[in-house]
């Protein structure tokens, strides 16, 4: 039996986040990061709160939370019992917040405690690991990343705001913007795709390709900034119910290990493994025909969407490589044994269109070093 759903309600638009003025609690618990503070971004979400209500904000998280954070949130979260727990930041927040409800759930359960149903609303200020629609969850824990999937985790509402987004770096942009593309490539051909899965993750790389660039070199143009916003989350949702593959396995290794970003650490290795999932030639055949790439056979336009990647990163300034990016060999040998062990125990694995031996790992991640 197979499933395919469509949660949380989304809520987007340039007025999205008076969403919160209908929301009636009294106690509101924000997850967020020190420069969602710093920025008073914190406060955009503040004034649309209930007047009397009592706001805690828990501002701990850093990028690739940790189970240190979690912990410490899940202390803030048995403490206060908020009603209505809101996310605000990129995946880091998203995906920490998550960690929190669930293993704070868990608490409550444990001392015979009601929870109170809380509420969860997530409002992404970056455009990339679609988070606010997804029931995974990635936590740092000593040099491995644990991805989490749990329904309990899936926000109720998501509140998309390109207002957000006007502001960004660049490099986040293109971080960030890479991993949708990722994230649609791996949802279409993944060993658990189906026509729904299929359909969102087109127009999700539709949209990337038509507007990324765009985003990338003028973040105050608003058309490009929502459609990257828009397709960072359909393509969360095609991810959500098809799983990914190994170039999200790959990239939560290299991240943990080499203090990555997340989305680079994609952009770093999805050529290479566009070209080692031959099994996928057709698919990924088909997503070149969506972006409009040239190519009579399948074989010609897998390659053609390679290159295509290639020439992307390289316009958004992402390295080809891990030793263009200054990793020192030796380090990255001695920890091949560590990577190959995390690959093979990351769930993003499972349904992946080639299995690959650990020669063929090996291989794979020598190509990613050294962008042969």
């Amino acid at each position: 039996m197979n499933k395919f759903m469509i949660k949380p309600e989304i809520i987007f638009g340039e007025d999205s986040l008076n969403y919160l003025q209908g929301r009636e609690y009294k106690k509101f618990l924000i997850v967020t990061d020190r420069s969602m503070v710093q920025l008073k971004l914190v406060d955009k979400i503040i004034e649309k709160l209930p007047k009397d209500s009592e706001i805690q904000i828990f501002s701990e998280v850093e990028p690739n939370p940790t189970v240190d954070v979690v912990e410490k949130g899940v202390k803030e979260l048995f403490h206060f019992q908020p009603q209505c727990i809101i996310a605000l930041g990129g995946g880091s927040s998203i995906d920490a917040c998550k960690g929190i409800l669930y293993f704070g759930n868990k608490l409550f359960e444990s001392l015979g405690k009601e929870n109170g149903n809380m509420e969860f609303i997530a409002i992404p200020t970056t455009s990339g690991t679609g988070s606010e629609v997804t029931s995974y969850s990635v936590i740092t824990k000593g040099n491995s990343k644990i991805a989490l999937a749990y329904d309990e985790m899936l926000p109720k509402v998501a509140l998309l705001n390109p207002e957000f987004m006007k502001t960004l770096p660049k490099k986040i942009i293109a971080d960030t913007g890479i991993d949708v593309l990722t994230h649609g490539m791996e949802a279409y051909v993944s060993q658990n795709r189906n026509p729904f899965t299929n359909a969102i993750a087109l127009e999700a790389m539709k949209l990337i390709g038509a507007n990324l660039l765009k985003h990338y070199e003028n973040p105050k143009d608003l058309i490009p900034r929502e459609n990257v916003q828009y397709a960072s989350c359909l393509a969360g949702i095609a991810f959500n119910n098809s799983s990914l593959g190994i170039n999200h396995s790959i990239a939560h290794s290299l991240g943990a290990k080499f203090h990555i970003s997340h989305g680079r650490s994609n952009g770093i290795v999805m050529p290479y493994v566009i070209e080692v999932n031959d099994e996928a030639e057709e698919l990924y055949g088909e997503i070149a025909s969506q972006l409009g790439l040239p190519g009579e056979t399948p074989q010609e336009k897998r390659k053609v969407l390679k290159i295509y990647v290639e020439m992307l990163k390289e316009k958004l300034e992402i390295p080809k490589s891990l030793k263009e990016l200054g990793i020192d060999f030796e380090e990255f040998k001695r920890l091949i044994p560590e990577i190959l062990k995390d690959i093979k125990n990351d769930i993003c694995t499972t349904y992946n269109p080639n299995s690959l031996n650990d020669e063929e790992y090996v291989s794979l991640l020598l190509k990613i070093y050294f962008g042969e």
